[in-house]
């Protein structure tokens, strides 16, 4: 199998890891669903401008687009450890990226010229992503060691 096809396979697999576990908490939640039938009368809010497109709509709405950082560690002949991080950069260079989520969870990560950086469906150069951008940090973990393999630019 070649290095894409494996950290598809890999980025796959932690969605649907991260979605069993997202599933089993709602399960579990014990607080109760709100009611069909509001009790208070609230007047319709204002509608934005403008409106994302039903594909990003859609992508959004899933785990992975809500999910702000998280770790699994997948099966296989080699157990591998896959992190992953959304936020923008706090620090950038040629040999690693820092990330803050919204709830102040901050990781490093190193980069190697094997890093994927892209934005959308184009590649872009690491030298494209300055501090303040948000993305979408790939890595894998071995030991201490977390290395960059994907980041996706999602914009300011």
């Amino acid at each position: 199998m070649n290095k894409v096809t494996k950290i598809i396979i890999a980025g796959v697999s932690s969605a649907a890891l991260a979605g069993g576990i997202g599933a089993g908490l709602a399960y579990a939640d014990p607080t109760p669903p709100p009611s069909a039938s509001p009790t208070t009368s609230a007047s319709p809010s204002a509608s934005p401008t403008t409106k994302a497109n039903p594909k990003e709509r859609k992508a959004r709405k899933g785990l992975m687009g809500k999910a702000l950082h998280g770790e699994a560690t997948l099966g296989g002949k080699k157990h591998r450890v896959v992190v992953f991080q959304r936020g923008p950069v706090e620090k950038i260079s040629d040999t690693s990226l820092t990330v803050k989520s919204k709830d102040g969870f901050t990781a490093s990560y190193a980069l190697t010229p094997e890093t994927k950086v892209r934005k959308k469906k184009a590649d872009l150069a690491l030298s494209d992503i300055k501090v303040g951008d948000r993305v979408r940090v790939v890595a894998t973990k071995d030991g201490s060691a977390v290395t960059a393999n994907r980041i996706r630019a999602l914009g300011k």
